[in-house]
């Protein structure tokens, strides 16, 4: 952190957030209003909208009182009582986009917005050309400092295995678990595999692992939740299979893994489906979408790429490309200069 600054995190009640900033030694202030659940949903958006005046006289008490000199949001629906507090307080706003798609809280957010970072190329056709540039996904330092020698140490994976991370997100993802579950026997014959499955399903995967025969069993490693041996898993990977998620694709990029993209199906707007095209375009990953995924239709994509080196390679190649390691950085920087702050 730059000497002299300090940080105040505003957020909601649902979700990590909260444990993950305590954790890291910041302060947080939880919204007194619920984030909207669904997006989709008039209903929902009408009380949502009910109760944003109570939500905007708490952030005006609050930045007003911490009196920031820049607000760096993330956006959603539930952004806007601090963003418009802190616009009320002439406090410049800098907006950070995820998706290659916005929604349309940012969309809206992106008016009051005095900067706007994009994670993806493509994402100025639907905000504001003047004031957006791409910035990419931030990635925590810690993760970044893995090297895939001494990540394969710590997993307890021998230099010459191909690796296979599989991962649904920080909660897991049951359909992309039980894909791969049926998938292991067959899998495992090429690859060692790290399976991220979230708290909830580290159980199930357990009792998968312990059915297997005695010779693949060791070469299966179900984790409940990586927090900083996530950087070691991907920096051991030869291949990631995940969501299509900003951080989902971000941080494999960042090491140079190509990835093979199951975008959620009822995800918001289908942005997830558009991260994806995105990445496969650059040729970083290919994509197996939701509506077609089954146990014989990700061992066939995995295989055929691993037993491709030459098409792996390629990928390898613009994964390399399209990562953006110095994302925190470059962001932390822009937002420094648009509060005056160097």
């Amino acid at each position: 952190m730059e000497p002299g600054v300090r940080l105040l995190f505003v957020g909601g009640r649902r979700g990590l957030e909260a444990d993950l900033v305590r954790a890291a030694g910041l302060p947080f202030q939880q919204l007194p209003i619920a984030s909207l659940r669904d997006p989709d949903s008039r209903l929902a958006a009408l009380a949502h909208a009910a109760v944003l005046p109570a939500g905007f006289g708490w952030a005006l008490e609050r930045v007003a009182r911490f009196r920031p000199s820049v607000c760096l949001t993330s956006g959603g629906a539930i952004a806007y009582p601090v963003v418009l507090a802190a616009r009320l307080l002439r406090v410049p706003v800098y907006l950070w986009e995820g998706n290659v798609v916005p929604g349309r809280a940012n969309r809206a957010l992106a008016r009051w917005s005095q900067r706007i970072g994009a994670t993806f190329q493509g994402t100025e056709l639907h905000l504001p050309k003047a004031k957006t540039v791409l910035a990419g996904n931030p990635i925590r330092r810690s993760l970044l400092r893995w090297r895939r020698d001494e990540a394969r140490e710590r997993l307890g994976i021998a230099e010459q295995e191909t690796v296979l991370l599989v991962t649904g997100g920080s909660q897991g993802s049951e359909r992309v678990n039980e894909a791969i579950w049926i998938a292991l026997p067959q899998l495992l014959r090429r690859a060692v595999i790290v399976h991220h499955t979230g708290l909830a399903h580290l159980a199930g995967s357990e009792e998968r692992r312990s059915a297997l025969p005695p010779e693949l069993r060791e070469r299966y490693k179900p984790y409940g939740y990586l927090r900083e041996e996530m950087g070691a898993a991907l920096a051991a990977a030869d291949l990631v299979v995940g969501r299509a998620g900003s951080s989902s694709i971000a941080e494999p990029l960042a090491f140079g893994v190509p990835v093979v993209l199951i975008p959620f199906g009822a995800a918001m707007g289908d942005h997830q489906d558009a991260n994806a095209r995105n990445v496969a375009e650059v040729g970083a990953a290919t994509i197996v979408r939701e509506s077609e995924l089954s146990s014989g239709r990700l061992s066939a994509v995995v295989l055929e790429l691993l037993d491709d080196r030459a098409r792996l390679g390629r990928m390898r190649d613009a994964a390399k490309r399209a990562g953006r390691a110095d994302a925190a950085a470059a962001i932390a920087r822009d937002v420094l200069a648009l509060g005056g702050c160097r």
